[in-house]
């Protein structure tokens, strides 16, 4: 009888536990090929950006040694993911504080909000966003110059790819501008 007991127990605690579990399932587009050409030439330059950073500025010797040959295309790139890396945390801040935004054409927007009133503050924007937006047309560029399949006339079409991977990557509370050009918070 004891055993019984248990087994309803345990039977009846399942039933009743199993109410309050809900399951919400989402189902994600798949990326387009613009979206995947971006991607791609970010971890590709990302991979060239550790190999940079991993090489040793001196032989063993002590004599300075020249660091890997890069086109100059692809340093401009590397050096553009390096400013996008070493400005994330800040750029990341300002939005949680809605003072920045990821505009329909993909750039980095200022916004109105109550820390940009402060001189060090306002200051800091400007300048986080000029060298956001500069290192992201570097990078657009990139993209078109390495891909045989894409030309100067494919840059807004790939601005737009890069502005919706933008949107989708934002945060709870973040600010991005729609297709249609309407400001609203994710």
């Amino acid at each position: 009888m004891r055993r019984l007991c248990i087994v309803l127990l345990l039977l009846s605690t399942a039933w009743w536990s199993s109410g309050c579990v809900s399951a919400k399932i989402q189902v994600v587009d798949e990326r387009t090929a613009l979206e995947n050409q971006i991607l791609g030439s970010y971890e590709e330059l990302d991979r060239d950006l550790q190999l940079v950073a991993s090489v040793r500025a001196v032989d063993e010797d002590g004599k300075r040694k020249k660091p890997p040959r890069f086109s100059d295309v692809r340093a401009t790139a590397v050096t553009a993911r390096q400013t996008q890396q070493f400005n994330r945390d800040d750029i990341e801040e300002l939005k949680q504080a809605g003072c920045l935004g990821e505009s329909n054409d993909g750039k980095l927007v200022a916004r109105p909000c109550d820390a940009s009133g402060e001189t060090n503050v306002a200051e800091r924007i400007e300048r986080l966003v000029a060298a956001e937006n500069q290192a992201r047309q570097v990078l657009v560029e990139f993209v078109v110059t390495t891909s045989p399949d894409l030309t100067k006339d494919d840059l807004v079409q790939l601005a737009r790819a890069y502005a919706r991977m933008n949107r989708e990557q934002a945060e709870s509370g973040h600010w991005i501008q729609t297709d249609m050009g309407k400001w609203v918070k994710k």
